[in-house]
């Protein structure tokens, strides 16, 4: 491609998976010879040598829909400034103003019908709806990408004048192991590692995976959760009562082949990286309904609809535990994720003189 490919992020690096979905699409990017440019308010990790980066100035950080609402004024400013007179595709992950292309990491704002009233006087929900619109409907914008399904079908479903852009999937990837450290766990249903990743407690579903995990020790008694991404002080009393869950905190690096199952039962998951990094080191999944990373129909992996009962969830462990193989699987990976951009994505982007 002859033109600069400009990405848009608020932080640059590998520091929650939007920002990490950024830095290894602008990567493979750059291997792959292109031009590339981000724009961005902080970069928490060095860049790859030959990758430009523009910094804009940080807004506060809260509230965050006035900083979201600084940061598109300043980025919409920079580019123009920056870019005059050329030709650019500009690639948005944030609630731009600028860009031809936004990939939608979701989910879209959504009020629960006892609130309605509210977003009729609320400043910050005004806010973030009007500029969900921007991303989504602005003239300059002819491809969305929602990273899953679920996120494709909410979108057309909330906003019917959607279907006059491009909408194209693009899913999270994951880096291909090429060797996995041996496992010598031997009673994998009796003493089962339970593994929980997120930080967001509620929305991940922490209080379920905690019931489930507290029934399945009636009859296995040994079994434990370790949680991944928040601290026992993040979570409700309730919750990091018991003896056998374990608080890890947040880390880029989980030591996957200490863990038999990767417990996601999220209410709401655009995607869910996790899943697919866990298949990639052999570990079996059992996971909601509500996670948009069904989409990839990886083997030695359980669906359970979000409003089962524990017992069913239970159920479904001990068939999905006694039935893994243990081997990785990888259905979509990073370098998936940039080819499909540069074969057939940014093709379809007609680019304008700024």
């Amino acid at each position: 491609m002859r033109w600069p490919i400009i990405h848009i992020v608020k932080r640059f690096g590998r520091v929650g998976g939007m920002e990490s979905y950024v830095w290894h699409l602008v990567h493979g990017l750059l291997e792959r010879g292109l031009q590339v440019v981000v724009v961005c308010e902080q970069v928490c990790e060095p860049p790859a040598g030959g990758l430009r980066v523009i910094k804009v100035e940080r807004s506060p950080a809260k509230p965050r829909w006035r900083s979201m609402m600084a940061f598109r004024e300043r980025v919409d400013q920079r580019i123009r400034q920056v870019f005059s007179g050329q030709s650019v595709l500009i690639h948005s992950h944030e609630r731009s103003l600028c860009h031809h292309v936004t990939t939608f990491h979701g989910p879209p704002i959504d009020v629960p019908r006892k609130f309605r009233w509210f977003q009729a006087i609320s400043r910050r929900l005004a806010a973030w709806r009007r500029m969900e619109r921007d991303e989504l409907l602005r003239d300059n914008v002819q491809l969305i990408l929602p990273v899953s399904n679920r996120i494709s079908v909410e979108l057309r479903q909330r906003y019917p004048k959607i279907n006059s852009k491009t909408l194209e999937l693009a899913w999270p990837g994951v880096a291909r192991v090429m060797t996995l450290p041996e496992r010598q766990r031997s009673n994998r249903i009796t003493d089962t590692k339970f593994l929980f990743v997120g930080k967001e407690w509620k929305r991940k579903g922490l209080d379920i995976a905690v019931r489930v995990v507290a029934e399945f020790r009636k009859q296995r008694p040994n079994a434990t959760l370790t949680i991944y991404g928040m601290n026992r002080t993040d979570v409700p009393g309730n919750i990091n009562l018991y003896p056998w869950i374990i608080f890890r905190g947040w880390s880029r690096n989980i030591p996957w082949s200490d863990y038999d199952v990767l417990l996601h039962p999220a209410r709401n998951e655009p995607f869910g990286m996790v899943v697919s990094e866990a298949r990639s080191n052999g570990i079996p999944v059992i996971m909601s309904s509500a996670v948009g990373a069904a989409d990839l129909m990886v083997s030695d992996a359980r669906v359970v609809e979000l409003q089962a009962g524990t017992l069913e969830w239970c159920e479904q462990i001990v068939l999905l535990v006694s039935q893994s193989d243990g081997q990785p699987e990888v259905k979509w990976s990073w370098d998936d994720l940039v080819d499909k951009h540069v074969e057939i994505l940014y093709p379809m982007v007609r680019v304008s003189v700024l």
